[in-house]
């Protein structure tokens, strides 16, 4: 059965209006994997939206990730005590116990974040990485 032209027109229509909506749930999964002493993100960027932050700890410490939102290089940002500033925090996984994995989901705008594992000595030790949200 041959369609309409007004039922190509509303397919259409419809098809249009939900891509607001499909922007609106932009961002991704990002795997963040950490030891004693490293931190490394996979991918290191991600669209702006609801961003899920896999996190598994495969040192035999405890580890933490904060995600902080910053102009700064996560290497740069200013530090008291081995920890590091958390001016900007949007969220963190608390209490990672070694061998464990948590889930970490945030709704993340464009910009620069610094994700760190904030425990006293662990970010001077390394455990930091960049992060682009486009």
């Amino acid at each position: 059965m041959p369609s309409s032209p007004f039922r190509r027109i509303a397919v259409g229509a419809l098809a249009l209006s939900l891509v607001p909506v499909g922007v609106a749930f932009a961002g991704g999964t990002t795997k963040v994997t950490m030891d004693e002493f490293t931190l490394k993100a996979s991918p290191k960027s991600v669209s702006a939206g609801k961003v899920t932050f896999s996190v598994k700890n495969n040192g035999s410490d405890e580890h933490e990730l904060v995600v902080i939102k910053t102009t700064k290089s996560a290497s740069k940002l200013p530090q008291s005590g081995g920890r590091a500033s958390e001016k900007g925090r949007v969220g963190a996984a608390k209490d990672i116990a070694a061998g464990k994995s948590k889930s970490l989901t945030l709704s993340l705008k464009k910009g620069h974040y610094a994700l760190v594992c904030n425990i006293p000595g662990h970010y001077t030790g390394g455990m930091r990485a960049d992060f682009t949200v486009k």
